[in-house]
């Protein structure tokens, strides 16, 4: 999301705009300046508009707040033109939570269309006069386009509930996709109920890029985004299946090299130029862990202070280094990284320090533990076959 600009905070939220979110304005004030004031037009396309994306907005806070009573961490909501984003940290791993995090988005869409629309068809009616509920529906609908104030509350009503329902469209990773991926995962394993439900949602993602070939750019790019996001929610799912076994313990580098607090920054690029390694433990004179410097401090203090600065003064504090125990399992140490935003993190057996698990390692270990996993699902699936055969 890069190219966001902050707009403000709340319940430790942060809700910012991307900068493409401009042109959804500027379609907004074209749609609309064809009126004979094609200045007040304009203007009035560009409220339309930014009322609409209030109602995005809290559709993202449904998703937000009821993530938060989950104990999930929300750092931001991010305003784009095709919709809104909730940055969920994690996702909970039991399915009721993950289908009411969903379900909570197009929820207030309907619940928004439930306080709206009586006030739209009463001021409709009030400006259409006597008439049947057919002719007052014929007229709301004629309204929806023009200027003004009934015609404002009737599209904010409808697109309300249109967003509701097209969010429930079983196209992962959208809400009604999560939903769908929930509801699986309560009767079979969920790396299982996730490739299912990303098969579906690329099926909707074609179906959507085949509607938008008419010139609608806005399906073409939610087709897009829908089909790039299932394959990383895929990606991320099958990641946290090949790590749920293994113990930070068994991960640790035990010829991992290390540093000390006294030493200066000439010392850790000598090591990064002759080792692997990336990020280092740094232990004072009396080999306590006091800190890591990692691979971006070190460069930052390069460019700033050359290798003469002083690697006490460029590493992160060893109370600021996220720490777990040693029989944590690297799925665990994966979510405490991005909890943190951390790249490393410290493994410590009463309050002994063992080592450093690093992203680095875990990507490694991701390649090389996933092909043998897939190996082995391989090997599983044909051999099931070949007992149904043999039954046949």
């Amino acid at each position: 999301m890069g190219g966001s600009l902050r707009l403000f905070r709340v319940w430790g939220i942060d809700v910012q705009v991307h900068w493409s979110f401009l042109l959804i304005l500027a379609y907004g004030a074209f749609i609309y300046s064809g009126q004979a004031n094609r200045m007040a037009g304009a203007l009035y396309g560009i409220v339309v508009i930014l009322l609409l994306f209030v109602c995005v907005l809290l559709h993202e806070f449904g998703h937000a707040l009821t993530a938060k009573y989950f104990k999930v961490n929300v750092p931001n909501i991010t305003l784009l033109p095709i919709g809104g984003v909730a940055q969920l940290e994690r996702m909970p791993r039991q399915p009721l939570q993950e289908f009411l995090i969903a379900i909570a988005g197009p929820a207030v869409n309907f619940v928004l269309t439930i306080l709206l629309l009586p006030v739209a068809l009463l001021v409709v009616g009030l400006g259409m006069g006597s008439g049947s509920l057919t002719s007052l529906l014929v007229y709301a609908q004629s309204r929806m386009m023009v200027p003004s104030l009934d015609g404002l509350l009737v599209y904010l009503a409808v697109t309300n509930f249109a967003l509701g329902l097209f969010n429930l469209l079983p196209a992962f990773p959208m809400d009604g996709g999560r939903v769908l991926r929930s509801l699986l995962a309560m009767a079979m394993p969920y790396i299982r109920a996730t490739r299912i439900a990303v098969m579906v949602g690329r099926l909707m993602a074609i179906l959507l890029a085949f509607l938008g070939l008419g010139g609608n750019i806005i399906l073409l790019l939610i087709a897009f985004f829908v089909y790039i996001g299932g394959r990383g929610e895929l990606e991320a799912v099958e990641s946290r299946y090949v790590l749920k076994d293994i113990r930070a313990r068994q991960a640790l580098n035990r010829e991992a090299r290390q540093l000390y607090a006294s030493e200066s920054i000439d010392k850790a690029v000598d090591l990064i130029m002759t080792t692997y390694q990336a990020d280092f433990p740094v232990f004072d004179l009396g080999s306590n862990f006091v800190g890591v410097l990692t691979r971006p401090r070190l460069v930052g203090v390069l460019r700033t202070q050359g290798r003469e600065g002083r690697i006490v003064d460029s590493m992160i504090p060893a109370q600021e280094v996220p720490m777990v125990g040693p029989e944590t399992t690297l799925a665990d140490v994966w979510d405490k990284m991005m909890e943190n935003g951390s790249r490393v993190v410290a493994v410590k057996e009463q309050g002994r320090f063992l080592g450093l698990l690093t992203l680095d390692d875990i990507s490694e270990l991701i390649q090389v533990v996933g092909a043998a996993k897939e190996r082995e699902d391989k090997e599983d699936k044909q051999a099931a076959q070949s007992s149904v055969s043999t039954v046949l």
